[in-house]
């Protein structure tokens, strides 16, 4: 019976070591927090409590083998819930409506000379222009009163880009439109570049999946924020800005469906 049951002990040991091999190659092939991560923080809770009871409880009964044991069990499982903070568990990665607050807070810390915003057709911003005024993202753009806002986009293709784009020039002074082709060269990063007391600052933010994104905040004091941010002013200098004729049409556009 002793050697039965360590056999199964082995068997238990080797197919948990197994899972949990697994769902690290499963969390890491996802790259978004889908609470696998959890099951590593709850065993190695479970651990170490198990570990520092035993302890407290089997005192006078441990021999000095049993003793390195349970330590080394509580070191591990210490050490395990660090790696899986460090390794497993993804940060500053939101849903869609997570995003709004990183967004606007790191907005309201700008000077309000100048913003620069980047990213595909705005349709993060809503569609309709009921939904854009509702929008948590615009409105509390439009509430800071930039001194000037320059937005790289795409050229609208659709009557709803069009829309979206003559409500945006209409309603927000000193708005500024350039257009790149995402056909051709598309980051597929959208965020924001400001200034806070003279220091450039960036939030960027990639989409994981569809919903999902995962935001990184900069500055060019750090070399990748400083790349992109060079890549911003290179990008923007070679967008095609719009017309005045352009500009009226995207603005008559959404006035006449208003």
């Amino acid at each position: 019976m002793d050697n039965f049951i360590k056999i199964l002990l082995i068997a238990a040991s080797a197919s948990l070591g197994a899972i949990l091999g697994v769902l690290r190659s499963k969390i890491f092939a996802s790259k978004v927090n889908n609470g696998l991560h959890y099951v590593f923080y709850i065993f190695s809770a479970i651990t170490f409590i198990i570990s520092v009871l035993g302890v407290i409880i089997f005192r006078n009964e441990l021999k000095s083998f049993d003793i390195g044991v349970a330590i080394a069990a509580i070191i591990f499982s210490f050490l395990l819930w660090l790696a899986t903070n460090r390794f497993l568990f993804f940060k500053n990665i939101y849903k869609s409506k997570d995003l709004d607050p990183i967004v606007n807070k790191f907005t309201s810390n700008a000077d309000k000379n100048d913003i620069k915003l980047f990213g595909g057709d705005l349709n993060f911003l809503g569609n309709s222009p009921s939904e854009i005024d509702s929008n948590i993202q615009y409105t509390h753009l439009r509430s800071l009163s930039f001194k000037k806002v320059s937005i790289l986009c795409e050229a609208p293709h659709t009557q709803i880009q069009r829309i979206r784009y003559g409500k945006i020039l209409s309603e927000i002074p000193y708005a500024e439109l350039r257009f790149y082709e995402p056909e051709i060269a598309d980051l597929k990063v959208r965020g924001r570049i400001i200034q806070v007391q003279g220091v450039i600052r960036l939030l960027m933010y990639t989409k994981v999946k569809s919903g999902i994104y995962q935001s990184l905040e900069t500055d060019t004091a750090n070399s990748n924020g400083a790349l992109y941010n060079n890549i911003w002013e290179l990008v923007w200098d070679s967008a095609i800005k719009p017309t005045r004729q352009q500009i009226d049409s995207y603005i008559s556009v959404y006035k006449g469906g208003i």
